[in-house]
C-alpha cells in the first residue's frame, strides 16, 4: 500500500484525489543558486541581408495572425532621420535574424508603427524652433487577444535639445493585422488620451501577456515593477484594470505593490524552459547599468520571484559599452531543450544583438501539488512553512502558489516528492484537527452554538472524517 493510502490518526488529511501529482520531461536546472547556462552562441544582428542597417534599440518580439515581429525604438534612418518605433516581419521563425521592414518611404524613412495625432503634430509645429521630437516606445510588446487582433501599451516621450526626456505617460493602441496583406502590414488604432499617468507604474509598458480570458501587465516605477490585470476585451477601458496589491487584485492603483525590485527592462513568459513546477520566467536587466542578463522563475503569475544574473552581454559595435533592452523570444527555441533565444541592445552605431543560450538540463521532475484554498489562512502559512522545514533536509523544493492557492513539491527523485508529500499531510492533519479543537472551545462558549453545525462545515470542507 501507498505511504499515501490511509487517513492518519491524528486528524483528517487531504484525500488524495485531491492531489495532483506528474512527471515533467527533462528542462533546464534550477538549482538553489539558479540555472547553469552550458554556453551563449551570439548570433550576430537582427537584421535580413539585404535590408539597410540602421542603428535602433528595444528589440522586442512578438507574434499576429501567426506572423512574427520586432519592435524596435528609437531608429536612426541615416540622413533620413529618427523614426521612434518601428516594427520588421521575420517571414521565417526558423531565421530570426532575417526580418525586413513593413515600410520605408523613397527617402530611406522607416514609418513608424504608432503615427502622430492632429494635435502632436500641431505641437511640433507650434514649437518647431525649440527642436522637439515626440517619441512613443513600445518596450513592453504586443500582445494577441484574438487571431490577429493585439494591444500595445506604449510610452509617450517628449525629446527636446541636449537629450532632454519628458516622460508623459502611457497610452494604449490597438494593433490589427491587415487580413489582405500578403506581407504582413499591420494597422495600428490609438486610443484617446493616455492610460497611465507619469507618476504612476506605466503598466504594459515593461511586460505583458494573455493567460486565459485575462492580460496581465507589469509597469516599473523607479525601478520597482508593479502588477496589474484586465480582461481581454477591456484592455482599453481604464476602469476595468485590477492592481496586485500584494495579495489580491483591487481596483485603486495606489495600493499596487512592487512584484519586482531593481530593474529597468525586461519581458515575463510563460515557458516550459524549467518545467511546469516554474512555468513563468523572466528575462531583462537591472537599473545598475551592468550589462547583466538577468533570469528569474516562478510557480505563480504573481511571484514570489527568484532573480539570478546569468551572464554579462557584451556588444559588437562597442564590446564594453552598456548594453540594455534584455528581452527573450521563446518562439525561436527548444525550450525544452534547454534552449533560450535572448537579445539585448548595443548602443548606436550599433543595433539588436540576438544570442541562443543553452542551458545544462536534467532528466525530469516529480511534483505533487496540495490544495490550500479551502483551509484557513492560518493553516495554509503553518503547512507551507512545514513544508520549507522538510525541505531543508531533503532534495526537494517547495513553491508556495497563488490563485488559487496550493503548494507544490517537486524534485528529480521521486520517493523524495513522495517522502515529504506525506509528511506535509501528516502535520496538515495535526493543524486541521487544532484548528477544529480552538473552535470547538471557542464556539462552547457562545450562547446557542451549535458543535454539530461546526463539524459539518469541517467535514464538507475536506471531504473526510475525523478519527
Amino acid at each position: 500500500m501507498s505511504v499515501f493510502g490511509s487517513l492518519n490518526k491524528c486528524g483528517p488529511q487531504i484525500p488524495m484525489d485531491l492531489i495532483k501529482q506528474g512527471f515533467d520531461d527533462g528542462a533546464a536546472k534550477w538549482v538553489p543558486d539558479g540555472p547553469r547556462v552550458d554556453h551563449v552562441q551570439k548570433l550576430g544582428y537582427v537584421n535580413a541581408p539585404d535590408q539597410p542597417f540602421f542603428s535602433r534599440d528595444i528589440g522586442r518580439s512578438f507574434q499576429l495572425g501567426g506572423r512574427t515581429y520586432y519592435l524596435f525604438g528609437d531608429t536612426f534612418c541615416n540622413d533620413a532621420g529618427v523614426s521612434s518605433n518601428t516594427c520588421q516581419v521575420v517571414p521565417d521563425w526558423t531565421r530570426p535574424k532575417n526580418a525586413y521592414y513593413l515600410s520605408c518611404d523613397s527617402h530611406g524613412f522607416v514609418m513608424p508603427l504608432i503615427l502622430l495625432n492632429s494635435d502632436e503634430h500641431s505641437f511640433l509645429i507650434a514649437t518647431a524652433n525649440e527642436n522637439k521630437r515626440i517619441a512613443f516606445w513600445c518596450f513592453g510588446g504586443v500582445v494577441e487577444v484574438s487571431p490577429g487582433i493585439g494591444w500595445t501599451w506604449y510610452q509617450k516621450h517628449i525629446i527636446g535639445p541636449n537629450g532632454h526626456d519628458e516622460l508623459c505617460g502611457v497610452g494604449v493602441a490597438r494593433i490589427s493585422l491587415n487580413k489582405d496583406s500578403l506581407s504582413g502590414h499591420l494597422s495600428c488604432a490609438r486610443m484617446p488620451g493616455l492610460m497611465f499617468e507619469a507618476d504612476q507604474p506605466l503598466f504594459g509598458s515593461f511586460s505583458a501577456l494573455v493567460e486565459g480570458d485575462m492580460v496581465y501587465l507589469w509597469g516599473q516605477k523607479d525601478g520597482d515593477v508593479f502588477l496589474a490585470r484586465v480582461g481581454k476585451e477591456y484592455c482599453h477601458q481604464w476602469f476595468h484594470y485590477e492592481f496586485w496589491n500584494g495579495s489580491r487584485y483591487v481596483s485603486m492603483i495606489n495600493e499596487a505593490m512592487p512584484v519586482l525590485q531593481d530593474l529597468q527592462q525586461g519581458q515575463i513568459f510563460k515557458s516550459d524552459l524549467f518545467g511546469s513546477c516554474l512555468p513563468w520566467v523572466f528575462i531583462g536587466v537591472t537599473k545598475w547599468a551592468d550589462s547583466k542578463v538577468m533570469i528569474g522563475a516562478a510557480s505563480s503569475i504573481e511571484g514570489p520571484w527568484d532573480i539570478r544574473p546569468l551572464f554579462k552581454a557584451e556588444g559588437i559595435a562597442k564590446p564594453d559599452a552598456y548594453q540594455y533592452c534584455m528581452y527573450a523570444h521563446p518562439w525561436a527555441a527548444n525550450a525544452r531543450q534547454g534552449q533560450l533565444l535572448v537579445s539585448w541592445c548595443d548602443p548606436w552605431p550599433g543595433g539588436v544583438i540576438l544570442a541562443k543560450v543553452t542551458f545544462d538540463t536534467h532528466p525530469g521532475t516529480h511534483w505533487a501539488t496540495v490544495p490550500l484554498e479551502s483551509c484557513s489562512e492560518e493553516t495554509a502559512y503553518a503547512v507551507t512553512n512545514r513544508a520549507a522545514e522538510i525541505c531543508c533536509f531533503s532534495n526537494v523544493r517547495y513553491a508556495a502558489l497563488l490563485n488559487p492557492r496550493r503548494l507544490r513539491l517537486y524534485s528529480t527523485d521521486e520517493k523524495a516528492v513522495e517522502g515529504a508529500l506525506n509528511m506535509v499531510r501528516h502535520h496538515m492533519g495535526l493543524v486541521i484537527k487544532e484548528e477544529a479543537s480552538q473552535s470547538q472551545v471557542e464556539m462552547g462558549r457562545r450562547r446557542g452554538s451549535s458543535l454539530t453545525g461546526f463539524l459539518a462545515k469541517v467535514l464538507n470542507r475536506w471531504g473526510g472524517e475525523f478519527r
